[in-house]
């Protein structure tokens, strides 16, 4: 996935600010569609196999950085407008092709559960396609980051009914701030500045890992203070399978993409995704972290989910712990 900075807020708040927002109904139906799956609605095919499918194809199925076998980022789920039905008009994640010769420029419209919830829905209307490709290209990134939520949101709802309440009550107690936890996990290790929660089934390992040091300065946040807090924290407190071995991130092969991400709920965050490893065996795996500083504790937070199972596919699991990463809510004094 392609680096997202600071000022990818400026484009968010400018895209939101010329988007026509489509009025809502009083009560949302469920939104359907595959996990990361996206509705494509052109009015031809000709658009689908040209250059405004091409741009949307090379963005949404590009390879997810940090999993160590190539899988794509998004499904794509194509129809043409004809076949765009009230059962298609469910879908979670639509994105709407339009050309209209008349049009004096390019302009994007989006919803927020226009027709079911979760949803997000982004029309794109261009005079012509080489107009529509250079909107798309600009707003990309923000129209992504919006159908990411949308499956945090999705995951989540799926999860809050089967929380346990005893790890986020842990969790609440130790770091001030609770996340959802679905039944299965379980806390392997609960130490002063760090806790791992588990889900071990026979042949796969889900986890949690949330770890806080004392916060210092903003040279905290960056890609090599974060890689090295991380090596210390999990080298400490995950060990390996052998004697001798811990847990690393690996930085040679897959080194760590480092990304200011937005809509965290703690606030300034940044997002690490990356590989891990086990040092003296040969382990590893993706994981994501998201590290703020908690200006009530004086403390900078990691909140980490990393997956484990050989030669399966691991972007889904990645990201129902990313989701739940997400579900952080502080307590309130």
């Amino acid at each position: 996935m392609k680096t997202r900075n600071i000022a990818m807020v400026a484009v968010i708040l400018s895209v939101m600010m010329m988007a026509c927002e489509h009025p809502t109904v009083s009560r949302k139906d469920r939104s359907t569609g595959n996990i990361a799956e996206i509705l494509v609605v052109t009015q031809n095919d000709d658009q689908w196999s040209g250059i405004i499918g091409d741009s949307i194809k090379h963005f949404f199925l590009d390879y997810q950085y940090g999993l160590p076998q190539p899988e794509e980022q998004n499904k794509l789920l194509h129809i043409n407008v004809g076949a765009f039905s009230e059962l298609f008009h469910k879908h979670k994640c639509i994105l709407e092709v339009e050309i209209d010769p008349t049009a004096e420029k390019a302009v994007a419209e989006t919803a927020v559960d226009l027709w079911a919830a979760p949803q997000r829905y982004v029309k794109i209307t261009a005079p012509n396609a080489y107009a529509w490709v250079d909107l798309f290209e600009t707003q990309k990134e923000v129209y992504h980051k919006w159908f990411n939520k949308v499956e945090r949101d999705r995951i989540l709802n799926v999860l809050r009914p089967t929380n346990d309440n005893k790890i986020s009550e842990a969790i609440a107690k130790k770091f001030g701030f609770t996340l959802t936890v679905p039944q299965g996990f379980y806390i392997a290790k609960n130490e002063p500045e760090f806790m791992w929660i588990r889900k071990e089934l026979e042949r796969s390992s889900a986890c949690l890992v949330i770890y806080q040091l004392p916060y210092q300065d903003t040279a905290q946040f960056s890609r090599e203070s974060l890689i090295a807090m991380r090596n210390m924290m999990v080298g400490k407190h995950i060990p390996g399978p052998s004697e001798g071995s811990y847990m690393a991130t690996e930085t040679e092969f897959v080194p760590p993409l480092v990304t200011y991400v937005a809509d965290y709920p703690a606030g300034y965050t940044m997002e690490m995704r990356g590989m891990w490893r086990v040092e003296n065996d040969f382990m590893g795996g993706p994981f994501v972290s998201y590290t703020f500083a908690d200006n009530r504790t004086g403390n900078l937070v990691t909140v980490e989910g990393y997956y484990y199972e050989p030669n399966q596919k691991k972007r889904n699991a990645l990201l129902q712990l990313e989701a739940m990463a997400y579900s952080l809510k502080f307590v309130e004094e």
